[in-house]
């Protein structure tokens, strides 16, 4: 029953921090993305892909809040989670490669570059998320050439 209610309460909150992003507020969005974590983690175990779904989420807005440290944990932990040569675990890499463009060019390069074969692999070449990597390594070429 109490797994039942922290599922249901972890549910609430993903859908609380979507609305919070989409509407531009994103320390309530962390907030409830924080939150999601926090019961999803009760409910299923910190190690579970549901928990490293809700790390990857609350990553992906800490990166937006300039939050690098924390999001860069909460990446790798989700992609320690899932792997590197899985759907989520190329999300992962993706928003590692975002996360550090401009410190680590030559590392995002090669993130990139693995996301975009998982991807590829799995979504077929013609897919918008493909293209989404193809514009991010070829901005991140345009800052190694500026």
């Amino acid at each position: 029953m109490w797994k039942t209610r922290r599922n249901l309460a972890a549910h609430r909150h993903r859908a609380t921090a979507a609305a919070a992003y989409a509407d531009g507020r994103l320390v309530d969005a962390a907030t409830s993305a924080r939150a999601a974590l926090a019961h999803t983690e009760r409910a299923a175990g910190p190690h579970s892909p549901a928990a490293a779904v809700d790390a990857r989420t609350l990553a992906a807005v800490l990166a937006e809040l300039d939050r690098r440290a924390e999001a860069n944990a909460l990446y790798q932990r989700a992609l320690g989670i899932f792997g590197r040569d899985t759907y989520d675990g190329a999300v992962c890499l993706h928003g590692l490669a975002l996360l550090h463009a401009d410190t680590e060019p030559s590392v995002s390069r090669a993130r990139l570059q693995h996301a975009l074969q998982v991807k590829r692999a799995v979504l077929g070449g013609l897919h918008p998320e493909v293209a989404a990597i193809l514009e991010d390594m070829a901005a991140l070429s345009a800052l190694a050439t500026a």
